[in-house]
């Protein structure tokens, strides 16, 4: 993608009220605050906690909080790198990539000019320079540790519907986060964890 560092001014707007802690454009929506999602960006954004587990059923706005972060982040902070992860790449594509879209449709990200999905190697690419890769979470016998990340830096993460997810793929992915221009922005590094009511690891 060509870099392209000039985005509306009304996103810009948005960009430096992301990065000063006001997140109102995001959480008050239909004439309502959505409080749960303001606790939640702002622990995301903090510099005290390095993990949140965002739980409930369907409808609790946690995939547009986890796109609505991980889209601002990218463009707050020129040439970081962020993940998403999913028990199934296809299942990610179909559904947390959707609403992906659809926050970036409503806060003014115009696709093939601010952002572009690369189908082919399934990341999305910012005009500054900033990715998020899709990632594939699915236990694999021949890969029990994990080990197919071990070696990827990333400025912060994000594991959705975590009921799904071996409890490695956790515990890997939280070991490279922090490791991509966190000194350079002074951001703590943050896994962000979503799921519905299951147990499972994410209630040790």
């Amino acid at each position: 993608m060509q870099e392209n560092n000039t985005i509306s001014p009304l996103l810009a707007v948005r960009v430096e009220m992301f990065k000063r802690g006001d997140y109102s454009f995001i959480t008050e929506r239909e004439d309502r605050i959505h409080d749960k999602q303001s606790e939640a960006l702002e622990i995301l954004c903090d510099n005290t906690h390095v993990e949140l587990l965002y739980g409930g059923g369907a409808g609790g706005a946690k995939s547009w909080t986890g796109c609505s972060w991980m889209a601002f982040s990218c463009l707050a902070y020129p040439e970081t790198k962020w993940f998403i992860g999913r028990r199934e790449l296809k299942i990610l594509r179909e559904s947390t990539l959707i609403t992906f879209y659809k926050v970036c449709n409503e806060y003014g990200l115009i696709n093939g000019i601010d952002y572009l999905y690369n189908g082919q190697d399934h990341f999305i690419e910012f005009s500054n320079g900033s990715r998020i890769d899709l990632l594939d979470l699915r236990y694999l016998p021949s890969d029990p540790l994990y080990e197919r990340y071990g070696s990827l830096e990333y400025t912060g993460g994000w594991i959705e519907e975590a009921g799904e997810i071996n409890f490695g793929a956790y515990d890997t992915l939280k070991t490279r986060i922090g490791r991509h221009l966190n000194d350079k922005y002074g951001l703590l590094r943050k896994i962000f964890i979503t799921c519905n009511p299951k147990k499972n690891w994410t209630y040790n």
